[in-house]
């Protein structure tokens, strides 16, 4: 949930829930974690099986 306030000096604060942050880090962990997993995966398969590699790491990230 994203909130957004005035406190008394008349700043505005933008108020965020700690779970709302904790998924956005873990979704990104995630894409990065993948990404890195792929290259490594096509540069220790090779070449040649680099295209199925790929389209796994795509088919992971969009179920995820």
């Amino acid at each position: 949930m994203v909130e957004l306030g005035v406190n008394e000096q008349g700043n505005i604060e933008f108020l965020m829930d700690k779970l709302d942050i904790v998924i956005a880090l873990l979704a990104m962990g995630f894409t990065i974690g993948l990404v890195v997993a792929v290259v490594f995966a096509g540069a220790r398969i090779g070449w040649r099986l680099w295209p199925w590699v790929a389209l796994v790491g795509l088919v992971a990230y969009m179920i995820a």
